[in-house]
């Protein structure tokens, strides 16, 4: 973990840090801006996805939260066969330290353009954030538990479909020069606040950008709710979990991990619940070869 202007100190083991502010200025601040830099397509990046769901759906009301493309080594370079295996060889890697299963086979039979789906995912975005980042979830989705390369854009227009963006709008975006220019502002700015690593969050509070958090890769949850204290002034009070029924209604797609991390439930009692829902006709299991996730079942009431 690192930090801006000596914004932020970090001590103690990785997972049990104690995190807090040089400066020790007392302000008060209604949301906390958070940026997130990732490639939609590295495996690190989705293997945050537990804890950013947790935290999003606890401190929404105190975040202001946007998501930056940048590449990740080797995935904007994958056409070659011996690039794509040593990519899907990562995939299965992860997968088996996060516990967040996919199916790296999409490498070795439709390998994803980076670029490509970087610009449909900015072409997105210009109809409004939350359009953005709900095809960003679509896309991912599709590519890590679906084996979608998404190398035609009939399929990038189905997914568009999805994520309920308007699709003739989407279409024209995409074919003009402005995707391509907002994924060069992306990676320029992750090139001046040298991002190295990813997922990266930066954390900073609307007055004063000298106190930007720099987060580099993967820290405990606690990490994450401490600094969003620090830079609040105040602990925030997180929001109730939502049933899990309505959750899965809400994202269509979840893994046992994401459950277990999103509810505070070992593995097995994550699994009782989803069972419980499965009986319910509510989710059905889809195996993949790294493991198991779960699909909402739209009939459901």
């Amino acid at each position: 973990m690192t930090h801006f202007n000596e914004g932020m100190t970090c001590e103690g083991a990785l997972g049990n840090e104690s995190c807090s502010l040089k400066n020790g200025k007392k302000r008060s601040f209604q949301r906390v801006e958070i940026l997130m830099f990732i490639d939609p397509l590295c495996p690190e990046c989705w293997g945050f996805e537990p804890l950013l769901k947790k935290f999003l759906l606890q401190y929404h009301k105190y975040i202001d939260f946007r998501i930056l493309l940048t590449t990740n080594h080797d995935t904007a370079n994958c056409c070659r066969f011996h690039q794509a295996k040593k990519i899907a060889e990562e995939w299965d890697k992860y997968a088996r330290l996060t516990g967040m299963c996919c199916d790296s086979d999409v490498w070795l039979e439709n390998p994803p353009s980076l670029y490509s789906i970087a610009y449909a995912i900015k072409a997105a975005e210009f109809q409004g954030r939350a359009a953005g980042q709900m095809f960003l979830k679509r896309v991912r989705e599709q590519i890590f538990l679906r084996k979608q390369g998404l190398n035609q854009f009939d399929e990038l227009l189905k997914v568009a479909r999805l994520a309920g963006l308007n699709v003739q709008e989407f279409s024209n975006d995409f074919h003009s020069c402005r995707p391509i220019k907002a994924f060069q502002c992306d990676r320029k700015l992750a090139n001046e606040l040298s991002i190295t690593e990813l997922p990266t969050l930066v954390c900073s509070t609307p007055c004063n950008d000298s106190e930007a958090i720099k987060v580099n890769g993967h820290y405990p949850y606690s990490v994450y709710v401490q600094i969003l204290s620090e830079l609040l002034n105040e602990r925030p009070i997180p929001a109730s979990n939502i049933p899990l029924k309505d959750y899965f209604k809400q994202q269509f797609f979840l893994t046992t991990q994401e459950v277990a991390v999103i509810y505070d439930l070992s593995e097995d009692e994550a699994l009782k619940e989803l069972h419980k829902l499965q009986l319910q006709q509510v989710i059905e299991p889809i195996m993949l070869k790294t493991g198991q996730y779960w699909s909402y079942l739209t009939r459901a009431n």
